[in-house]
């Protein structure tokens, strides 16, 4: 998991790059996406696996692609009407909703301390990502929202996937579906347009390979953890993400900003403590 958050939080500052060279959201939401199949196409060949799975592991793949490919257009759709990280904020309430959902359905129990702890990791993350509280417009909320639920459905389908494919089989299936959906949409629209220079186009292919390398090891992770622990602890993610601003892009971190980062991860430890019954 944290070998998933250090890939992952590559890709929005690698993305930044490839905009801030010319390229614009649609193409870079569009390019990641297919950089990222692309990856896990050649990673199937090379071990040898086979692109094809059974007929039911290939429905569960294309929900868990479609609630994928869901979650990514309510986040992105969300940012052009309120602040990204306030947007980040609320589709990272996601962790809490795959544990309330795991406990309704008779997995992983959200015992009273699990839902303190995750609490207080969400608050970490308010603290750490200082969402602004001006034009909280309902649009953007409500589309971020619809993305933490997709998140939500999309971790918990993949498990069930990866109960009759490999973990690349599944990968590449939803990226994709997700990679036609979004390179569908931008030629529609005539929305291409492509960074210019070295740095973006390494910016463009380090946020596809970023994604690709971090949902691997992120879905890898449900075989040993379980998908609640998971989850719980890919709130590290943006606070991975924030660091790496730091160190590419120059930006800075303010007091309130490391105190959440350590609320964020005290709360990810003593979640992944044994409680009274001696598990975590």
């Amino acid at each position: 998991m944290l070998a998933s958050a250090a890939a992952i939080a590559v890709a929005p500052t690698a993305a930044k790059l490839a905009l801030d060279a010319g390229g614009n959201t649609p193409t870079v939401v569009a390019a990641r996406a297919v950089v990222g199949a692309a990856l896990v196409a050649l990673l199937i060949a090379w071990s040898g696996q086979a692109f094809a799975v059974d007929r039911e592991a290939r429905k569960r793949c294309f929900r868990a692609g479609v609630f994928y490919a869901l979650g990514s257009a309510g986040f992105i759709g969300s940012v052009a009407f309120i602040p990204v990280s306030l947007a980040v904020l609320i589709v990272f309430t996601h962790p809490l909703l795959v544990a309330a959902v795991s406990h309704r359905l008779g997995g992983d129990r959200l015992t009273p301390r699990k839902l303190a702890l995750a609490l207080a990791a969400l608050a970490g993350l308010a603290l750490a990502l200082r969402p602004e509280a001006g034009g909280l417009d309902p649009a953007g909320i409500g589309l971020a929202a619809f993305g933490a639920v997709a998140a939500c459905g999309m971790i918990l389908l993949t498990a069930r996937a990866q109960e009759r494919a490999t973990n690349l089989q599944v990968n590449f299936h939803m990226a994709a579906l997700t990679a036609a959906a979004f390179a569908v949409g931008a030629t529609a629209a005539g929305a291409w347009s492509f960074p210019s220079g070295l740095v973006g186009w390494l910016g463009l292919f380090g946020a596809g390979a970023g994604l690709a390398v971090g949902l691997l090891a992120f879905f890898a992770a449900f075989r040993h953890i379980g998908p609640v622990r998971a989850s719980m602890i890919s709130n590290v993610e943006p606070l991975l993400s924030i660091l790496v601003a730091v160190a590419v892009l120059g930006e800075s971190l303010g007091p309130w900003q490391w105190g959440g980062a350590a609320l964020v991860v005290a709360a990810l430890v003593l979640f992944e403590a044994p409680g009274r019954g001696g598990r975590p």
